[in-house]
């Protein structure tokens, strides 16, 4: 077995490539031991993901939604107490209270004596777009979901490595090479929004995260991925969007990723 994106031999590989970080909630889609060799996987943690997961937008939305870390931690950002010797701490929050930083203490205690009696807590907006790292975090997860998609057919995932048509995608991904990859970023929802599936999950739940792939007339390939209402669209064949956006424009700017019986539950 070879790893998908240096091309090299991973029959030793022991770790399991997550497609979206488990920091972002994801649990179900991962790839098999050797698909991504160990020291891809180890590049893509730290040099990607980490780096995505630390820009204010995704730490800040990490915080507000309680969702926790690879190490089933809670993430930290920063919250004002408004005073004069208070200001700015890192601050844990959950259903069941807030966590401070073991050098919060004269905070607390302003607390307590009623010198503080709110804080505040900032939204960050979307995220910036064409951002570079995000760029490179949708090539790495594009080449992984398609082939996760195959990943019981050995041959299949032999033709994705040696698809020379897929290099520069991979290569741009795993080493930067290449120019900016251009994406299709926009809110198709919001973060807070909940949905019911009557055949499937009848109960209301949020969405973290979903993706799908879009082949269009020009016969080109897309991956498209939502994030917390955030829809990114990407092209496998080179840094052009027209063709995802002559599709929106021919299907009423419907997301591709939507599922027949999901409906968004409207707000009273």
């Amino acid at each position: 077995m070879n790893c998908i994106f240096c091309k090299k031999s991973s029959e030793s590989s022991k770790s399991v490539e997550h497609i979206i970080p488990e920091s972002l909630g994801n649990k179900e889609h991962y790839l098999k031991k050797g698909i991504v060799c160990d020291q891809c996987n180890s590049y893509f943690a730290t040099k990607i993901e980490k780096i995505v997961l630390e820009k204010p937008y995704f730490k800040n939305v990490r915080h507000r939604n309680f969702i926790k870390t690879k190490k089933n931690r809670l993430a930290a950002d920063k919250v004002l107490f408004p005073s004069r010797t208070a200001g700015w701490t890192d601050l844990w929050i959950d259903e069941q209270g807030i966590i401070f930083d073991q050098n919060a203490s004269h905070i607390i205690n302003q607390i307590k004596d009623g010198t503080i009696n709110k804080m505040i807590m900032p939204i960050i907006g979307d995220p910036q777009k064409d951002d570079p790292e995000i760029s490179r975090f949708l090539a790495k997860v594009a080449l992984e979901f398609l082939s996760y998609r195959i990943s019981d057919d050995e041959e299949l995932l032999k033709e994705i490595i040696q698809d020379e048509n897929l290099d520069p995608l991979r290569n741009y991904a795993r080493y930067g090479k290449g120019l900016f990859w251009k994406y299709h970023q926009r809110r198709i929802y919001s973060e807070d929004d909940r949905f019911q599936d009557p055949l499937n999950h009848p109960e209301p739940y949020e969405i973290l995260h979903e993706l799908d792939l879009l082949y269009t007339k020009r016969f080109e390939l897309y991956l498209v991925l939502v994030i917390m209402g955030i829809e990114y669209t990407l092209n496998f064949a080179g840094s052009e969007t027209e063709g995802y956006l002559e599709w929106l424009e021919e299907n009423k700017n419907i997301s591709p990723i939507n599922r027949f019986s999901e409906t968004l539950i409207e707000r009273k």
